[in-house]
């Protein structure tokens, strides 16, 4: 039988990128139960738990990448490990190591349109407020009430910019005195920062920040849960 020996070194990386929780979980399985994946496949948060207390997470493993970040396995864990931001954790040091997978090898290509579109489709940044054509809506000014930010899948998908279309005409209605950034809009970095890319998150969010100053924004208005989450909770 071979016997596996922890690696410090891992443990200490895995405690540096936010995945401390790690160590209070005592393997119950609850987080196994709940997980959605299980529907379908055979996966183990719980596993991936135990291996990175150890420090023998197999970081080229398509294990790490599975997780959804859904939530439901830290409602119902009754030691707080944080599965998702300890899952993350796991995910930065891949990301650090440039080590991903086939599955999530597009991660390279949304990192590229993200830096030089400010979007992951790779789309060109000057038809970002091509949703708003046709609706005589204005590029955000200082002393208007409210900034849409519309997000990135409302600004190219053909699918959701009727949502962005139809929330600017609900606002045009009420008489809400509003604007858009339009080019300058930037992505949230929500799903970059979960996919484990903290560097370019925080990029994202130092540039949005700037403009939100700069433009002299009170109130965001966001049709994106996503957007919603990170101002709220990362960038606020």
């Amino acid at each position: 039988m071979e016997t596996v020996t922890p690696y410090k070194e891992i443990i200490d990386v895995i405690k540096s990128s936010g995945g401390e929780a790690f160590k209070r979980c005592f393997q119950c399985g609850l987080c196994d139960t709940v997980c959605p994946w299980n529907r379908v496949t055979t996966f183990s948060m719980r596993k991936l738990v135990r291996e990175a207390t150890f420090g023998l997470t197999d970081i080229e493993s398509e294990d790490i990448w599975r997780c959804t970040t859904c939530g439901r396995c830290p409602q119902q864990c009754p030691r707080d490990v944080k599965q998702i931001e300890s899952g993350v954790a796991l995910r930065r040091i891949a990301t650090e190591y440039g080590v991903f997978p086939a599955p999530v090898k597009t991660i390279r290509t949304i990192s590229a349109g993200l830096v030089g579109q400010g979007n992951p489709f790779g789309e060109d940044r000057e038809k970002r407020a091509a949703w708003a054509e046709g609706l005589s809506v204005k590029p955000f000014a200082e002393g208007m009430e409210i900034l849409y930010f519309p997000g990135c899948y409302p600004s190219y998908d053909p699918r959701l910019k009727k949502v962005a279309r139809a929330t600017a005409n609900i606002l045009k209605t009420a008489g809400v005195d509003f604007g858009i950034l339009g080019p300058s809009e930037n992505c949230c970095g929500e799903s970059i920062r979960k996919a484990g890319d903290e560097e370019l998150f925080k990029r994202l969010a130092k540039d949005n920040i700037k403009t939100f100053v700069d433009h002299g924004v009170k109130k965001i208005l966001v049709s994106s849960p996503h957007c919603y989450h990170t101002f709220q909770k990362r960038v606020s």
